[in-house]
């Protein structure tokens, strides 16, 4: 008869709050945390006390609301050192930016959010600038757009859950139209004055892993200059599938 290995509750409860706050969008109070994951403010007191120790947690000293610590920063730098994924991607980045004269990205999925892993700026005056480590929501740009519409049904349903029913609707045919053309845009949606277009990198399984993403400003780059880029990206996230 297989022994039951032991399992620490404590570890497990330590986890579910690391989890819950990569899940969520901002900063979180202790009561948010507890209501979240059905545990005692106590309890979730305690564990984030332990973990703010140990760098896992940031408390911002003014409104004391907690947020996932620069650590994992650190990990995700060493997962991409050791990991094959940057010496593909990074080649096409280059490529897509000598290309497109803009910044291009890379960015993989992280709960309900998406990190910016690695990026190559325009080497023109004016650039955007994303920097690598920037977390967003995403549902929100074209690059979030881009893998949550490729994602599992399970987790798209779980963020579409959380929405407005005016938000879901619209963020529902958002999703439709990117997974039929391939790829997705947007202009000014998080920042005045900047376009991005994305599309979805998969692996051999074909699950998505992350996306490609090239923005610029909307006077040199718009829905009309991008156009004529769409198949050089699309082109360049097959090759990097077929090279992982």
């Amino acid at each position: 008869m297989t022994k039951t290995p032991e399992v620490s509750s404590t570890v497990v409860r330590a986890i579910s709050v690391i989890n819950y706050l990569n899940d969520v969008s901002g900063p979180q109070g202790v009561s948010d945390i507890s209501k979240g994951l059905g545990l005692s403010t106590t309890i979730v007191h305690r564990l984030l006390t332990t973990l703010k120790l140990e760098g896992m947690v940031f408390q911002d000293p003014r409104s004391k609301l907690y947020s996932l610590g620069t650590i994992f920063l650190d990990y995700a730098n060493k997962i991409l050192t050791e990991m094959p994924i940057a010496p593909v991607v990074e080649p096409w980045l280059m490529s897509l930016r000598d290309d497109t004269g803009e910044t291009v990205g890379f960015y993989m999925p992280t709960g309900q959010m998406r990190i910016c892993v690695l990026e190559y700026e325009s080497q023109q005056e004016i650039r955007r600038t994303v920097g690598i480590g920037k977390r967003l929501p995403i549902h929100i740009g074209a690059s979030g757009r881009a893998i949550l519409a490729f994602q599992p049904p399970e987790l798209q349903e779980r963020l579409l859950a959380s929405l407005r029913v005016e938000e879901r609707n619209e963020l529902e045919q958002i999703l439709d139209e990117v997974r039929k053309q391939g790829y997705s845009t947007n202009e000014e949606e998080i920042n005045t004055n900047v376009a991005a277009l994305s599309a979805p990198v998969f692996d051999k399984q074909h699950r998505v892993i992350g996306a490609l993403s090239v923005s610029g400003p909307m006077f040199r780059w718009n829905r009309k200059t991008m156009e004529p880029h769409i198949a050089t990206l699309l082109a360049a996230t097959e090759k990097i599938k077929n090279a992982l």
